[in-house]
């Protein structure tokens, strides 16, 4: 393949600013330190050891939601990051009252941390042929919680897994080069159990199983300033 060759479009962007909550839609995004701007810049943790909480524990940690009121913020992240609770109601990442709220909730005390400043977070990218072959595993539509990808790609005629063959390669997506490095076991989930009972969550772990929990590649910006839906790759 020609370095030049256009392959597919940037469908969706995502950024999540608090793991392992939920995350933003996006039109574009800065990117700087390998991936997003503002991309996974606190985790909730156990308050004692300091260990990461994940949504495989608390899956009603996906009920909550994070953004920045500017999706091209590249400075004072906290000051404009907002945090969604399941009743709709959204409250600055500073308010002291939603941790202890989740607290009560999980029946646990947790901490939030912060990530040490320029660490890099991997990039997670998933194609729209791997995402509908775990469709028709689940038999019914992803829960839109279930998709932790940063970038979503459609590849002209692609099927499941394309994107496995970039590993190793570097590929452009509009002005920025990604450096695809590895495959992904934080793209995708697939032990949430919703609450709507649609989809035969069974079905889609196993899909997953059988793959050694991998959906999709990590990947780190090596060049460019932006990404925006629709780019070319």
């Amino acid at each position: 393949m020609e370095l030049a060759e256009v392959v597919g479009r940037l469908t969706a962007l995502q950024r999540f600013p608090v793991e392992p909550l939920s995350g933003e839609l996006l039109n574009a995004a800065a990117v700087s330190d390998g991936g997003l701007v503002g991309d996974r810049v606190h985790e909730i943790c156990d308050a004692e050891s300091r260990s990461p909480i994940g949504f495989s524990e608390a899956p009603m940690l996906l009920f909550y939601s994070a953004r920045f009121v500017d999706e091209l913020l590249t400075e004072n992240l906290d000051t404009w990051t907002r945090i969604r609770t399941p009743d709709g109601v959204e409250r600055p990442i500073a308010d002291p009252g939603w941790i202890p709220e989740l607290a009560s909730m999980l029946g646990r005390d947790l901490s939030l941390e912060s990530r040490p400043a320029h660490a890099e977070t991997p990039l997670r990218l998933i194609s729209r042929g791997t995402l509908r072959l775990a469709e028709r595993s689940y038999g019914a539509t992803l829960e839109p919680v279930r998709v932790r990808a940063n970038l979503v790609i459609d590849i002209h005629d692609g099927k499941a897994f394309d994107e496995e063959r970039w590993i190793g390669h570097t590929i452009g997506i509009g002005d920025t080069v990604l450096e695809i490095t590895a495959s992904s076991r934080d793209a995708f989930v697939a032990d949430y159990r919703p609450e709507v009972a649609y989809g035969d969550s069974d079905m889609l772990e196993n899909f997953v199983r059988m793959r050694q929990g991998c959906l999709g590649v990590n990947a780190r910006a090596i060049s460019g300033s932006r990404l925006r839906t629709g780019d070319p790759v």
